[in-house]
């Protein structure tokens, strides 16, 4: 039994069996990525090694160590005199009438951070596509960068995580108790939910691959 193991053992009232389920259910993602984990084929990121130091009660730089992650090595590359950050790929989320769940992948972008929790999300829909504003808009295809640290206010575009495990990409407009998501798309309705509604971040920015830029010029 490796550390990792014996982690998540203690964490599970000393039994192994059922406590990856137990902590993919605990960190709302699939029990797939934590297998993942587990096995060593892929490394948890930023903002898991933070939510599980909080569950099992490491820091995160032991997390960090028992999971032998290395943040130089796993996020940047260098060419010649330029550093290239590259940011994880989180899945996909809904901009239409669709839900996704967010889960860790193995993929990542050649974007460079400007925050140390900063992850990306492939958009599947068009209700962020803003007929009277198409230069910025947020198209099916486009990856939106996230950051969970920063605070959304009324009129920011946000991830939020809806019905527990599913997610929607929307503007957020705060009333009182009550949170509306909208969408910049007016064929859509809004969604709206209590303020206990979980934004997972707030986006700061979008990448757009180079083919979906070459086909939405022609």
């Amino acid at each position: 039994m490796d550390k990792k193991e014996e982690l998540l053992k203690k964490w599970n009232n000393g039994v192994l069996r059922g406590a990856q389920l137990h902590l993919a259910k605990e960190l709302n993602i699939s029990h797939v990525s934590v297998t993942r984990w587990f096995k060593g084929t892929q490394k948890p990121s930023e903002i898991y090694i933070k939510e599980m130091s909080k569950l099992f009660k490491k820091s995160e730089s032991e997390l960090r160590e028992i999971f032998n992650i290395n943040e130089k090595t796993q996020n940047n590359i260098v060419e010649g005199k330029i550093e290239l950050t590259y940011i994880p790929v989180r899945g996909l989320s809904s901009a239409s009438g669709g839900k996704f769940i967010l889960e860790e992948t193995e993929t990542f972008l050649p974007f460079k951070k400007s925050g140390p929790n900063q992850f990306a999300i492939k958009i599947v829909g068009d209700c962020m596509v803003d007929p009277d504003d198409p230069r910025n808009s947020i198209y099916d295809g486009d990856y939106v960068i996230v950051d969970p640290d920063v605070e959304a206010r009324n009129g920011d575009v946000i991830v939020a995580r809806l019905d527990g495990e599913y997610s929607t990409v929307k503007r957020m407009y705060r009333h009182g108790e009550e949170v509306r998501l909208v969408p910049d798309n007016p064929e859509y309705a809004p969604i709206i939910r209590t303020a206990a509604t979980f934004i997972v971040g707030k986006v700061i920015d979008v990448y757009r691959p180079v083919r979906a830029k070459k086909e939405r010029n022609n």
